[in-house]
């Protein structure tokens, strides 16, 4: 039972078993009532002056308070035999239950302004003016489009994600604007394309589904198929980014939930009203307190899940002082655009950084790939977005060994360092594509049949060599089922039986400390079939 609570239970077993009583709840409620107006005029004749006032506040330093033990009669119990007497004992334990609720109350006073501050300094519009029918004018990382804004807020696995988020209209106001006033999202071109191409793709499934197809989809399919390659995709970055769910966990309830009552049973009769008249009392207070409880447990969550969508869309949103400037690099003809803060990401003397200038940016350039200009962009933006090395390091790397070779020259040119793949004894370096898990593998056999899925086992040939590919020290040859997902020899294992073709043969250089020997091991696997 809560102290204050106590208290009063306390008082009313001091109360005399004959006593005749005329108490009522707004007595016990701290409204006053005829009796106390009557018994207030007395203390103010003469009898003593009360430290507290009927509004719950106290006035230090009067005279001959009951409350402070100046002048309080011996016979305490005797003395509670009088309206007065009962009226006076109960006020304090009174002020003390009606203050006990204040402590929740400025909590929730202080949450709901808080949440008020966080809108209001980062410019959050409320209610958002938006609507779901209107039309998006965008530069995407240079690329222009005109896009529903409901295709980007709306629909299974689009709904609570970091891209509806964004597009919401709670954040309109601090958009980036190009010099067309687009709105301007910083982030590579054909990974925003295969986004919207996936969520049209439901879209039209799901209105084939009303109309009696047969095949549910989702744009949820698009963070699954990334999952499954965990993450290693060319796109996969921004996928998990701008489709995973933005929402806070919710904190644990430590509420501790009890029932007030005051016990009958021992009360005499004439002393029962009152009793009653305190249970309300009670009762009253303790569902108070839960309303509270109840309004303080909703607003927690609405400052932190507030919180995590600013944090979560905040890189791709204007800064809330100065600017970041849009800046466009034209490469045979075709457009790449980024902000300042991606440029701020790169070295001072990466050549690549030295064009940050209004001529240089403007200014055309015919001699190199487009696709390696967005390459070593995106690299640098992934890192502003707090990408891993590994997955700010995948635009760097080709799947195609020539044009791997072609685009490290490029790399080389502007000053981005591209990390070889660990030398291989059985042939040029350039024909082995280093992966993100550190190993490095080329194609020897492609295959032609499917890629096994996550959950799936296949059935392969395993040949290990200690000295090289073909050398006679061999450490294994023989024929294994396992799933996929096989946690037994690491990541790069699961990398390569999750993306090899039925038919595939593939030669895997693992480096020391990534398998069991301390040793570089030399791994041939060829893809037998998918066990299901």
């Amino acid at each position: 039972m809560h102290v204050h609570a106590a208290s009063l239970v306390r008082d009313l077993d001091r109360i005399p078993s004959g006593l005749q009583t005329r108490v009522s709840l707004n007595t016990i409620t701290n409204q006053p009532t005829s009796a106390e107006r009557q018994a207030t005029n007395e203390i103010s004749m003469g009898a003593f002056v009360c430290c507290f006032r009927h509004d719950g506040s106290r006035s230090e330093g009067q005279r001959g308070c009951r409350h402070t033990g100046t002048d309080r009669p011996t016979n305490s119990r005797d003395s509670l035999t009088t309206e007065f007497a009962i009226l006076s004992r109960f006020h304090v334990p009174v002020v003390h239950l009606c203050e006990s609720l204040k402590p929740l109350e400025q909590e929730i006073t202080a949450m709901q302004d808080s949440i008020t501050q966080l809108k209001q300094s980062h410019g959050i519009a409320d209610p958002p003016a938006a609507r779901g029918d209107d039309m998006l004018m965008m530069n995407v990382g240079g690329s222009e489009w005109h896009v529903s804004r409901k295709h980007l807020t709306e629909g299974d696995g689009v709904e609570g994600s970091l891209l509806a988020t964004l597009f919401s209209g709670k954040f309109d106001n601090r958009l980036m604007k190009d010099d067309k006033q687009r709105v301007f999202v910083d982030m590579d071109t054909g990974a925003f394309a295969a986004i919207h191409q996936a969520i049209l793709a439901a879209r039209a499934v799901q209105q084939a589904t009303r109309e009696g197809g047969r095949d549910g989809y989702s744009a949820g399919r698009l963070l699954a198929d990334a999952h499954r390659r965990a993450f290693r995709g060319a796109d996969d970055f921004w996928v998990r980014k701008l489709l995973s769910p933005v929402k806070k966990t919710p904190a644990r309830d430590d509420t501790i939930t009890c029932t007030w009552s005051v016990s009958t049973a021992r009360v005499p009769k004439e002393a029962r009203e009152l009793a009653m008249a305190l249970d309300e009392v009670l009762k009253a207070h303790d569902d108070k307190r839960r309303e509270l409880e109840r309004q303080l447990s909703a607003e927690k969550p609405r400052h932190a899940q507030l919180t995590v969508e600013i944090q979560g869309v905040e890189p791709f949103l204007a800064p809330l002082s100065g600017v970041d400037p849009i800046r466009v690099f034209l490469v045979c003809g075709q457009t790449i655009a980024t902000t300042q803060s991606t440029i701020d990401e790169m070295s001072d003397d990466m050549a690549l950084k030295r064009r940050n200038t209004a001529s240089l940016w403007g200014s055309s350039v015919d001699d190199v790939a487009p696709d390696h200009v967005r390459r070593l962009i995106d690299h640098h933006r992934r890192k502003r977005h707090g990408a891993s090395v590994a997955e700010a390091s995948l635009p760097l790397q080709l799947a195609n060994t020539r044009a791997q070779r072609a685009f490290d020259f490029d790399a080389d040119m502007y000053g981005v360092k591209v990390d070889p793949p660990p030398a291989a004894p059985t042939g040029p370096r350039c024909l082995f594509v280093r992966l993100p898990s550190g190993a490095s593998h080329k194609v020897i056999r492609t295959g032609l049949g499917a890629v096994p899925a996550a959950y799936q086992r296949v059935s392969y040939r395993w040949t290990e060599w200690r000295d090289g590919f073909g050398s006679g020290n061999k450490i294994d040859d023989g024929w294994y089922t396992d799933s996929v997902s096989s946690p037994h020899y690491g990541e790069w294992y699961r990398e390569a039986l999750q993306s090899m073709r039925v038919g595939e043969t593939r030669r895997v250089i693992v480096p020391r400390g990534m398998y069991f020997t301390d040793q570089t091991a030399y791994v041939e696997i060829k893809m037998e079939d998918i066990l299901g």
